[in-house]
């Protein structure tokens, strides 16, 4: 008797490309695997150009799901397992409960007829191996990119104002001649002051510069434009250790010069609105739904307008749940702030830290004094220069030509301002770390009122270095937290277990050795790129690679360099 089934199958462009698998091969193939063991493919579904990681990626696996529920089906067809899914545990989730659920069977073209006969540790290696070559490219993948945007290669597609090229096997980018023009308008316009990026759209659109559609670009994309670091010769790819922005010189040409994009930035935080998004949101980013995206924080009237209050809650637009609703960050806050009442650091380790500490602070007060004492004699020197040059110009006593001289000028100019604004990042940067180590000071002494009485980014700080994941489910209201091994063994367990707090019987003994070593990486992260950060912005001291005389005989100290 013939039994009815459904067929699905599943490619990616990678797989596409990389082994030679189609939709058509693999078709064919299950439609003669089929005839010959007496079924009958009713319904075909194919996600194409689809990895097989993410269930909630794969719409037409999902209609396949709904399909099985509402019809009586023996089946579901395919051509390799890892074609439903390279992921075990969202295989088991999403498609084998049903199948067992429903009564009814998988078969693979390739490796077995009926799933129901094959033992569970085996399925468990199907799929295993497809998640572990997975994982593995992954790996391989993100390393050699980090490793190519850390020789200064750009990744992925160029922006505007610059093309994708091939070079000697090497993806490279180079500049687009007609657009870039138009990127370095866009970023002079701005910075006078006196164009709003609405306003800078339409100008350079008066110009030629449109979209596709022959339209300004709307003002998101003059404002992706002017954040863009591309544009000034450099890469940025991945994060450092501290969670900053990894930034290396590219092998790009700029086509705007540093202190431009460097006034622009500048202008762009002083327009009276907020640098960030989210200066009121502590959980942005740090809390995952059960479907595997981030909660988003958003502002909420109360009920009889009892106040502005901050909520989260999931996003996925894909139907996935069935009902959504927000947490409070108030809640949040006293879930946490439970939470590290129950930690506990031995007073041994306190006072060791506190020392690492001051010597953290004496590390990073040496550092910025070096920065300030170098790029502070260049600016003397640069002043000077300037002063001493124009003199001779004046006088008609300089060797330089009128466009030299006025080309050398600039470029005097230009280093000025790039000086400038890195005594301007330099206290920066250390604002970032004295808070940081702060914060940790204050943690070491009060753990809870340090939590309670901690700014936005403070407390990111202190989630971050205790919580190793924390997981809510949208539908259950039910929010998981999970430690970080050392800190889940210094939690004190009371009797009076608060509703939200899971009473742990057994707690895995924790050495004072291993405690100050977690810690003291801690304080090495706050520090380590950013005294990188700092060493990069001391300019070194130059020398002429050629004896530089003026017309008036100057052959030593302040010189107008020919």
């Amino acid at each position: 008797m013939t039994k009815k089934a459904v067929y699905y199958g599943r490619v990616s462009t990678s797989e596409q490309a990389e082994t030679g698998l189609s939709m058509s091969m693999m078709k064919d193939e299950t439609i003669a695997w089929a005839k010959a063991h007496d079924y009958e493919i009713v319904e075909f579904f194919e996600d194409y150009g689809k990895t097989g990681t993410q269930y909630k990626g794969l719409k037409e696996l999902q209609k396949l799901h709904r399909y099985i529920q509402n019809n009586n089906i023996s089946a579901i067809l395919c051509w390799r397992l890892d074609r439903i899914s390279r992921n075990d545990t969202e295989f088991y989730t999403h498609t084998m409960s049903l199948v067992e659920k429903l009564g009814m069977t998988i078969a693979s073209v390739k490796q077995f007829p009926d799933i129901k006969v094959i033992p569970r540790v085996l399925i468990g290696v199907y799929l295993g191996l497809a998640t572990d070559e997975v994982n593995s490219t992954k790996i391989r993948t993100k390393a050699t990119m980090l490793h190519r945007a850390k020789q200064g290669y750009l990744m992925g597609k160029a922006p505007i104002g610059y093309l994708n090229k091939q070079e000697n096997g090497h993806g490279i980018v180079v500049i687009d001649s007609e657009k870039a023009k138009y990127i370095k308008k866009i970023f002079e316009l701005y910075a006078t002051g006196l164009y709003t990026m609405k306003m800078v759209s339409q100008e350079v659109y008066k110009m030629g510069f449109m979209d596709k559609n022959n339209k300004p670009y709307p003002v998101r994309k003059i404002e992706h434009i002017l954040q863009n670091i591309v544009y000034t010769g450099k890469v940025k790819y991945g994060k450092n250790d501290d969670g900053t922005d990894l930034i290396v010189q590219g092998k790009h040409v700029p086509i705007i010069p540093t202190s431009l994009y460097n006034k622009v930035q500048t202008i762009k935080r002083n327009d009276g609105k907020p640098y960030s998004k989210h200066t009121d949101k502590t959980y942005v980013k740090l809390i995952k739904c059960v479907c595997g995206g981030y909660l988003t924080g958003y502002h909420s009237h109360g009920a009889h307008n009892s106040g502005d209050y901050v909520y989260y809650k999931c996003h996925n637009r894909s139907g996935i749940h069935k009902k959504i609703k927000g947490i409070r960050q108030d809640t949040l806050d006293n879930v946490f702030q439970d939470l590290f009442s129950e930690i506990h650091i031995p007073k041994k380790v306190v006072e060791l830290l506190k020392g690492k500490i001051i010597k953290a602070l004496d590390e990073i007060y040496l550092t910025e004094n070096l920065v300030y004492e170098s790029n502070s004699k260049r600016l003397t020197e640069l002043r000077t220069l300037i002063k001493k040059a124009t003199e001779e110009q004046i006088l008609n006593q300089s060797i330089l030509s009128e466009s030299n001289f006025n080309k050398q000028i600039a470029e005097w100019q230009e280093e000025q301002e790039i000086l400038t604004e890195n005594i301007k990042q330099t206290t920066k940067i250390n604002k970032s770390v004295y808070s940081n180590l702060n914060t940790l000071m204050k943690f070491l002494g009060n753990i809870p009122d340090t939590y309670k009485n901690a700014d936005t980014i403070g407390k990111q700080r202190l989630l971050r270095m205790v919580l190793e994941k924390v997981t809510f489910d949208t539908e259950n209201q039910k929010l998981h937290i999970k430690l970080k091994p050392i800190f889940q063994a210094l939690r004190i367990i009371n009797n009076n277990i608060t509703e939200h707090s899971k009473k742990v019987t057994t707690l895995p003994k924790v050495s004072s050795r291993t405690i100050l070593e977690y810690l003291t990486k801690n304080i090495e992260i706050s520090l380590k790129n950013k005294v990188t950060t700092l060493k990069t912005l001391a300019t070194k001291e130059k020398t002429d690679s050629c004896e530089s005389v003026s017309k008036n005989g100057a052959g030593s100290g302040i010189r107008t360099h020919a």
